[in-house]
C-alpha cells in the first residue's frame, strides 16, 4: 500500500536522510511482519552504538525518572528510546514518534535537549508526502 510513501522512504535511506538505531531494529525484529521485512531490506539505516551516543546516554539517563529507567533496563529486552535520543543528539536528527508528550516518553525527554519531535503526519508533511 502507498508505494509513493515507501519509495520516498527508501530514497531517504539511500541518501542517509532517514536513520534509526540498532536498538529499534531489535524491537522491530521481534514482530516478524511486513515492517520487519522492509527494515531487513533497509538494514543500513539502523546505526550502531558509537562513542558519542555512549557519552550522551549518561545525560539522557538523568532526564528519566530513576524508577522508570531501572524498570525498563531490568526487563532484559531491547529498549530503544534512550538510544534514539542519544543518536538524535549526536546526529542532529529529528525524532519521529507517535508517543505522547508525557513523562519518560520520547517527546518529553527530547524537550530537555531541544530536539525536534514530529508525529508521523507531521513527518510526512515535512518530507512532502501527499496522500
Amino acid at each position: 500500500m502507498f508505494p509513493s510513501i515507501w519509495n520516498k522512504l527508501e530514497d531517504m535511506v539511500k541518501n542517509d536522510e532517514l536513520i534509526s538505531h540498532e536498538e529499534v531494529y531489535k524491537e522491530i525484529e521481534k514482530r516478524q511482519d511486513k515492517i520487519c521485512d522492509w527494515c531487513k531490506q533497509n538494514r543500513n539505516m539502523f546505526k550502531d552504538i558509537d562513542e558519542c551516543q555512549i557519552k550522551e546516554l549518561e545525560n539522557v539517563k538523568k532526564k528519566y525518572d530513576s524508577f522508570y529507567w531501572n524498570n525498563e533496563i531490568n526487563k532484559g529486552g531491547p529498549w530503544a528510546d534512550p538510544w534514539i535520543i542519544a543518536l538524535s543528539i549526536c546526529k542532529g536528527a529529528i525524532i519521529v514518534t507517535d508517543e505522547r508528550n508525557t513523562q519518560n516518553h520520547l517527546p518529553y525527554i527530547a524537550v530537555h535537549f531541544s530536539l525536534k519531535c514530529l508525529n508521523l503526519i507531521e513527518f510526512f508533511y515535512e518530507i512532502r508526502i501527499r496522500y
